[in-house]
């Protein structure tokens, strides 16, 4: 998809202002956002946000989840849900409603306006700009408890500005434990924090595995660093959650570990972690 081809949901007729109104009304009726975030790329971000997102959702809670992504859109793939579906669109309103997923999941992404899931979308920073204001404006998520925003690696246009346009958002960072990814993961932070954005805190993610032979715990990289971020940046370690194979297979499953491995070390560590990130935001 180029940039000339716009989707037939599109807000190029409306003023900013009107989008951005559009936006704080849409965001009063849900009570927490969250905003998940990487440097680099790899370090199971979008894992991370599907698995809070259906986490959440077990348990009741009203809960969707926007693929911010506009480029590279996989949400809906580890979520097991059809590329086909189309936003059902009010004409009148020129509104669209959110794709119902897994556990009630209200979810929208890129990938369900692009014509195959081959299909690139080459858009430069102000079409996908455009695009991340129309998912939180004109979709019509009604009142949720959360909002789940998976983010595209780095602090460029898409995290710019849905940092710029959710002013009560909490920010979620994850990493691995990789000295690489900690560089970029720490920009990250300083990032939110620079734009005086609440960071709840950071998640260690393929912290280390069990090997299946023997059982020994062996760490994939050198440990300490998410630690020492945490501490430098003051904020908290919400979890480390370690590597299996089972998980990394989940995603082309397109089912949430939480899910299909209910009795997994990662998916214990997996839910001590929402346990903390409810805690933080609900005792409020």
């Amino acid at each position: 998809m180029t940039e000339k081809e716009i989707p037939d949901i599109n807000l190029k007729e409306m003023m900013i202002d009107e989008r951005e109104k559009n936006i704080k009304i849409n965001m009063e009726k849900i009570k927490h956002k969250i905003v998940v975030i990487s440097g680099k790329g790899g370090v199971g971000k979008t894992t991370v946000a599907i698995n809070l997102a259906m986490s959440l959702a077990s348990v009741g809670l009203r809960v969707g989840i926007l693929d911010v992504d506009i480029t590279g859109p996989n949400v809906i793939k580890m979520l097991g849900i059809s590329p086909e579906l189309k936003p059902r669109v009010d004409s009148e309103a020129k509104r669209f409603y959110p794709i119902d997923g897994p556990l009630k999941l209200k979810v929208m992404s890129m990938a369900f306006l692009t014509l195959t899931p081959d299909e690139p979308v080459i858009w430069r920073g102000p079409m996908k700009m455009t695009a991340v204001r129309q998912f939180l404006g004109e979709a019509i998520w009604g009142e949720l408890d959360y909002l789940i925003c998976d983010l595209p690696p780095g602090t460029s246009d898409e995290t710019l500005d849905i940092l710029q346009l959710i002013p009560d958002e909490n920010v979620v960072v994850v990493s691995t434990p990789q000295e690489v990814a900690l560089m970029d993961a720490r920009k990250t932070i300083k990032m939110a924090q620079i734009m005086e954005r609440k960071v709840l805190g950071i998640i260690e993610n393929m912290s280390g595995f069990n090997c299946p032979h023997c059982g020994e715990y062996i760490d994939l990289y050198p440990p300490g660093g998410v630690e020492k971020a945490s501490t430098d940046f003051s904020i908290p370690l919400l979890g480390k959650i370690p590597f299996e194979t089972e998980v990394s297979q989940q995603g082309d499953q397109g089912l949430p570990f939480i899910l299909k491995y209910p009795e997994s070390k990662s998916t214990k560590a997996f839910k001590e972690t929402v346990k903390k990130i409810r805690e933080l935001l609900e005792q409020k």
